[in-house]
């Protein structure tokens, strides 16, 4: 079973994480630091921090995974990009990884471990909604290898990406059952197009888009696992985000504890009336206690899937926990900054950030169909 006291390379890799952000801005309207920033987490593999040392990364498991990002949330302040960063790696990095041929990962792998490459992931559409299998996008066999058309949108990192996971359907008449492909797409080699930056309330530097692929020639070599297997792939990429991304919510809701206790610390000695005082510490103490019970459930559903074990469920679990706990409480705070009188723009803006989070990696609904299946439901 899995130790709940870390272990000391857990230790010393949050405490890495935690210096290696400590100087880090945020990220300007003109995204003139976005790509140093990359790199600047690039020289110490964080961009692909789960691939092997082998092709640029820093070979964690699933649970010191989990437990770098989480530090990426707490030590740097700027969660769109925090999530641009994840959704890279689970969503896009991972899967090349563990079902690409050994030319796409010499090929690609290093860049995006370093930094030099960003990616996207190409799944959602604008006509599918949760149903992201009844895809409308197809990759039909030609004599060059597949012939792409469609559309992708809210398309994490999409306006800036150098590459892109695709997911086609290669027969459409099979849909989720061997009719999905995954088709890694090099923009400097498959030119395509895409929209304008889409608006939205939070997450600022996370850029979101919408991209087009008309007649888009994509050889066979560029597949990612077998012909009419993409939906594996998909489900085992999601396994990777919902338990993994979940700890940059962890990260900064433990952030904003920390400097509301600091504030609240420094009010007792101003004068923060009796009464306000009690109901904000109440407060507290049931926001830590609900992060710490979503910690310990995300570890363990790390842990099993280090364990070679199928962990759907507990990823399903982690991902609804961790997402409402962070969309309820991070509200929650940036209140209590404003209720001892002193509002908090990082708490603010977290509070916006988290709007989305019950949505991206599959709806809180979603999560909960897969976990009522799981019981025989």
């Amino acid at each position: 079973m899995y130790s709940f006291t870390p272990e000391l390379h857990h230790v010393r890799i949050r405490q890495e994480v935690l210096d290696l952000t400590a100087d880090m801005p945020r990220i300007d309207q003109t995204t003139e630091l976005y790509r140093p920033l990359w790199e600047h987490l690039g020289r110490n593999g964080l961009p692909g921090m789960a691939i092997p040392e082998t092709y640029g990364g820093r070979g964690f498991d699933a649970l010191t995974t989990v437990i770098a990002l989480e530090a990426l949330g707490y030590g740097h302040a700027d969660n769109g990009f925090n999530f641009s960063v994840a959704a890279h790696l689970l969503a896009c990095v991972i899967p090349l990884w563990l079902y690409g041929s050994e030319e796409l990962k010499s090929a690609y792998l290093p860049g995006l471990c370093s930094g030099r490459l960003i990616a996207a992931n190409g799944m959602s559409e604008p006509s599918s909604g949760s149903d992201a299998f009844s895809m409308k996008t197809t990759a039909r066999s030609c004599p060059d290898g597949y012939c792409v058309q469609g559309s992708k949108t809210f398309v994490s990192n999409g306006p800036i990406a150098d590459t892109v996971l695709l997911y086609a359907a290669t027969d459409p008449d099979k849909g989720f059952l061997g009719g999905i492909s995954a088709l890694w797409i090099d923009k400097t080699i498959h030119p395509y197009s895409s929209g304008d930056e889409l608006a939205k309330a939070g997450l600022h530097h996370s850029t979101l888009g919408t991209l087009f692929f008309e007649d888009l020639i994509v050889p066979t070599r560029y597949l990612v696992g077998q012909e009419g297997r993409g939906a594996h792939v998909f489900n085992r990429s999601m396994e990777w985000e919902r338990t993994c991304l979940g700890a940059l919510h962890m990260g900064n809701l433990h952030r904003l504890i920390d400097r509301c206790v600091k504030q609240l610390r420094s009010g007792f000695q101003t004068g923060i009336p009796r009464e306000s005082r009690q109901v904000v510490m109440h407060d507290l103490a049931f926001i830590q206690t609900r992060l710490e019970a979503v910690r310990l459930q995300t570890y363990a559903a790390a842990w099993k899937m280090d364990q070679q074990k199928p962990a759907g469920r507990e990823a399903a679990m982690a991902k609804l926990a961790v997402s409402e706990l962070y969309k309820q409480e991070s509200q929650r705070l940036a209140e209590i900054f404003a209720e001892i009188g002193d509002p908090d723009r990082d708490a603010e803006q977290s509070a916006l950030d988290a709007v989305s989070s019950t949505l991206y990696s599959g709806t809180s609904e979603m999560q909960k169909m897969i976990i009522a299946q799981s019981m025989g439901l």
